[in-house]
């Protein structure tokens, strides 16, 4: 693996679990196993690495689940991601937006991609791609909600139940994509 390569994969991992404040260019580095020096050499700045490492990727990763079934797909992703105590991109996404120094950008990016992934995700072609946008905003207040509230969880909740009904709340929206 190239030192760049390197540099990128931690900073990945880094800025996905912890955020784009909480991440120095020394920890990428130490991360990296090089010199902060060299992250600087191969990226500018901490803010141009950023931009290149897209740490919610995480949400746009592969689904193959069908369209039939999408809801509960999404929403189990974020469920699971919650058991396994694993980093949230949903989450993580819009607090690196808003913790960006150039925050109106960031955001504007940040919701062109997420948007265009999920328009392309439902087959959604409406104007502003009103059903993505919907969906966008269930994902989030589901992602927060759960992780910030506690909400959707046990006693009252079993995991397949808690995907079940949410996943037909996110697949009624999709589903009126024409």
């Amino acid at each position: 693996m190239s030192a760049r390569d390197a540099i990128l994969a931690a900073a990945h991992g880094l800025f996905g679990a912890r955020g784009y404040r909480a991440v120095t260019v020394r920890e990428i580095a130490a991360a990296a196993g090089c010199s902060p020096a060299l992250v600087i050499k191969h990226f500018g700045s901490k803010e141009q690495l950023f931009a290149q490492t897209r740490p919610d990727d995480a949400l746009t990763h592969a689904i193959t689940a069908p369209r039939s079934e999408l809801g509960e797909a999404l929403v189990f992703r974020v469920l699971m991601r919650r058991e396994r105590d694993l980093p949230e991109p949903w989450i993580t996404m819009s607090r690196n937006v808003r913790e960006l120094p150039d925050s109106e950008a960031a955001r504007d990016a940040t919701r062109e991609q997420l948007l265009a992934w999920m328009a392309d995700l439902m087959g959604d072609t409406s104007p502003g791609r009103r059903h993505a946008e919907v969906v966008c905003s269930l994902m989030l207040g589901l992602a927060e909600g759960t992780r910030t509230l506690g909400l959707l969880a046990a006693p009252g909740w079993e995991f397949d139940d808690a995907v079940r009904h949410y996943g037909a709340i996110i697949q009624a929206e999709i589903d009126r994509v024409p």
